[in-house]
């Protein structure tokens, strides 16, 4: 009886361990994918919609993206996110260049550049991951383009918390538990006995 309470407490932590993390992950970003347009995206520098920056279909997933390419300076997309003080998080994107130059990426949290990027050559969808540290409630993430004769794609956007190092040895230790409990278990029932005696 003592086992099977210990099998079901440790069950428990890890569950309660394992799905903590999983909400802790969700994407803070609304309409990442941009498949309801520009919805919860504001937009400065650029000349008009349609011509210098919008939403088309080539898309990396789904059916729509972001494409940007101001002239001459960056034109920028901002969103303001929720963010919890002193938790870092991590951020990935998906970009894509038509190859025409000059050309110019930018990723800035809080107006701090985390991310430049500068003639980017002919490239298909390419994933890129940076983090930051929130310093406030919400944060202001933007992206900055600029293409004089094209324009650079953006798909797939995230922000994510990244879990702090106690909750994942926390949820560890909770699976080495219950990993340790199933198998005194095992090895305590009479058919183990039966089969370790032949």
């Amino acid at each position: 009886m003592r086992t099977s309470r210990g099998a079901r407490v440790a069950g428990a932590l890890a569950l309660a361990l394992w799905a903590g993390s999983v909400v802790g992950q969700s994407n803070v970003v609304v309409n990442g994918g941009f498949e309801s347009g520009l919805a919860s995206w504001s937009t400065t520098g650029f000349f008009a919609q349609g011509f210098d920056f919008g939403i088309d279909s080539t898309a990396h997933t789904g059916s729509s993206a972001f494409f940007g390419g101001a002239i001459e300076s960056p034109g920028f997309l901002s969103q303001s996110i929720p963010t919890s003080v002193g938790a870092t998080y991590d951020l990935s994107f998906w970009v894509a260049s038509d190859g025409f130059l000059p050309n110019q990426f930018r990723v800035v949290v809080n107006g701090q550049t985390l991310l430049t990027r500068d003639d980017i050559l002919l490239q298909p969808y390419s994933t890129f991951h940076t983090s930051f540290m929130a310093t406030s409630p919400s944060s202001q993430l933007q992206f900055g383009f600029r293409n004089d004769s094209g324009s650079l794609h953006l798909d797939d956007v995230s922000v994510a918390v990244i879990p702090e190092p106690e909750i994942s040895l926390l949820m560890a230790v909770g699976l080495g538990a219950l990993a340790l409990v199933r198998r005194r278990r095992a090895a305590s029932s009479p058919s183990s006995s039966g089969m370790r005696g032949s």
